[in-house]
């Protein structure tokens, strides 16, 4: 719990950010960047990459790639739902 004094300064430093840098004040409100386009691509690359080492035979590092994948998934807050 912040006091009041500290409340009163997280918000003159969040009108100061949101006064001199507008993008990223709203990108760090948003909390997820607005082209998640290098992350899926990031995932699609590990999951091809999974997918052709299992069609070679080459289980422990097609496990590998699919589970990185997943990770890259969920760092970047994806659901299921």
């Amino acid at each position: 719990m912040l006091s009041e004094s500290e409340r009163r300064t997280l918000i003159e430093i969040e009108s100061r950010l949101a006064d001199e840098e507008p993008a990223l004040a709203t990108a760090l409100v948003a909390g997820k960047p607005r082209h998640p386009v290098l992350t899926y691509s990031l995932a699609a690359v590990f999951a091809g990459l999974g997918v052709l080492l299992l069609v070679l035979g080459a289980y422990g590092p097609a496990l590998g790639s699919l589970g990185m994948a997943s990770v890259v998934f969920l760092l970047r807050g994806f659901t299921w739902r």
